[in-house]
């Protein structure tokens, strides 16, 4: 059985569709297949099973093809829909590997220093409605597992991309100056994936903001990702 290559492009939160084509675009013209996935708030405040449950037939019909998927998630919108989805493959008993792993301006560590650094954040946003209802969406965001006795998304994220697939070949696209994941989560998954002896490449663009690298340096950013797509997967 051949295995399909598509790249799961998984978008910020309450991204259009339109920005977050953009990057499964990059992947057509480099010539992989690239489908998208879109993020909003109710996700990340509700089970995983309730995320994303018919994007799998959807996007990757099961037509006697196994899959060979490498996730694109940008922030943590984009970390809980891989997430999400990669849960309802597992249950539907699809046949797929994970060869690779690309991570930009994503991820944020559960901690109060995590909550504090994207509360500040709000700030930046155009609009004083918009910063009272992501500050809202972050107090329900943060009292959600105590609620519910669950576990947080954020370490959930932790405990699969950087304990359980530590193996898992992993590119960081971040940036010292993002305002809404701090560099030093981002730093400390990168650490925490290599301490398990995964392999860790990083760029970091210095100055572009959040979920903005591409838009800020798109050659140096396409070439970021082709060099690591073409060193750890195989022909």
């Amino acid at each position: 059985m051949v295995a399909r290559r598509v790249v799961v492009v998984c978008g910020w939160m309450e991204s259009a569709a339109r920005p977050v084509d953009k990057y499964a675009q990059l992947y057509r013209k480099l010539g992989y297949d690239a489908v998208v996935l879109l993020s909003s708030q109710r996700d990340f405040l509700t089970s995983a099973a309730n995320v994303h449950p018919k994007a799998a037939a959807a996007l990757l019909p099961a037509v006697g093809d196994s899959y060979e998927l490498i996730p694109h998630m940008l922030s943590n919108g984009g970390c809980r829909s891989w997430y999400c989805l990669e849960n309802h493959l597992r249950e539907a008993k699809r046949p797929f590997t994970v060869p690779a792993m690309i991570f930009d301006s994503s991820p944020s560590v559960a901690s109060f220093g995590g909550f504090v650094w994207m509360w500040q954040g709000a700030t930046l946003l155009p609009s004083r409605l918009q910063v009272l209802g992501t500050r809202a969406f972050l107090i329900a965001l943060s009292l959600y597992p105590l609620v519910t006795r669950t576990t947080d998304v954020f370490t959930l994220h932790w405990q699969r991309f950087f304990l359980e697939q530590s193996s898992i070949p992993k590119l960081f696209l971040y940036s010292s100056s993002d305002k809404i994941v701090a560099a030093t989560d981002v730093r400390a998954a990168m650490h925490e994936a290599a301490s398990h002896g995964g392999v860790v490449e990083a760029v970091d663009f210095a100055d572009s903001p959040h979920v903005s690298h591409y838009a800020a340096d798109p050659s140096r950013y396409t070439q970021a990702v082709q060099t690591f797509l073409r060193k750890y997967l195989k022909k």
